[in-house]
Parts: structure tokens; C-alpha cells; sequence
């Protein structure tokens, strides 16, 4: 899947209306990802991933942090914030839904060992993003 493909799923699935936006939150959660996720992992997914996304994936940390879903998606959205770009951040459908595009943009089951870093409180991001309410 090419940036240009990955951001235009992204935009389907949430409620930003541009690529730059979509960029911001694609950034957002795969520089989270990439902090609590350890780094051989993270450089594992970001082999598949263009460029400028698997920059964002490999920002964090060598050794993973630990903290909760909750937090994740706290930590998305004051990133999203941080850029100033959107009208409304929103960690925790935003996160979904770019976790939900990554899963169709690597192969392999490399995010399958991501996930098993994870805890059971973080499945929910992973479930597929309702598209029902005004999405194109």
C-alpha cells in the first residue's frame, strides 16, 4: 500500500477531510505505537510501510514503554493536538482506524506480534472501524 493509499483510507475512515490531515493522524498513532511497542517489532511492520509512515512507526524508544489503552489514546490525541491541524482530535477513533488500515498494509502477521506486546484492554482499538455514520 503506497501514503497515498494508507492516508485515503485513513480519510475514509474518520472524520478528517484532507491527506495533511490524515498524515496527522497516521503520525499521531504510529509514533505512539512506536513508544509502547519494542523497536525490533516497530522496524518490522515499518519494512512494509512507505517511508515517511515507517519514520513515524520507528520515532520511538528501543525498549517499549508500558502504559494503558486509556493513555495510548490520551497520548494520540495530544499529538494530534500538539500539530494544531485538526478541529476535533479524537484519540481513540482515530487510533482505531489507522491501526485498522495498518493491518491492511503489512503482511505476514507482523501485527499479530505487535499485538501479543500488548495487553487485552488494547483489542478494542484493533476491531474494525465503524463506517456507518457519514462516511463516503
Amino acid at each position: 500500500m503506497n501514503e497515498h493509499e494508507f492516508l485515503a483510507a485513513v480519510e475514509r475512515r474518520t472524520d478528517v477531510e484532507s491527506d495533511t490531515e490524515a498524515h496527522v493522524v497516521a503520525d499521531a498513532t504510529l509514533r505512539t505505537l512506536s513508544d509502547r511497542i519494542v523497536r525490533g517489532e516497530a522496524e518490522d511492520i515499518a519494512s512494509q510501510l512507505p517511508r515517511r509512515l515507517a519514520d513515524s512507526l520507528t520515532a520511538g524508544p528501543a525498549e517499549a514503554e508500558e502504559f494503558s489503552a486509556a493513555e495510548f489514546t490520551d497520548r494520540v490525541e495530544t499529538r494530534e493536538a500538539d500539530l494544531g491541524t485538526l478541529d476535533d482530535p479524537d484519540g481513540d477513533e482515530h487510533a482505531q482506524a489507522v491501526l485498522e488500515v495498518l493491518g491492511e498494509a503489512v503482511s505476514g502477521g507482523e501485527l499479530d506480534d505487535a499485538r501479543e506486546q500488548l495487553p487485552d484492554e488494547f483489542d478494542p482499538l484493533f476491531e474494525p472501524v465503524d463506517m456507518t455514520e457519514g462516511q463516503v
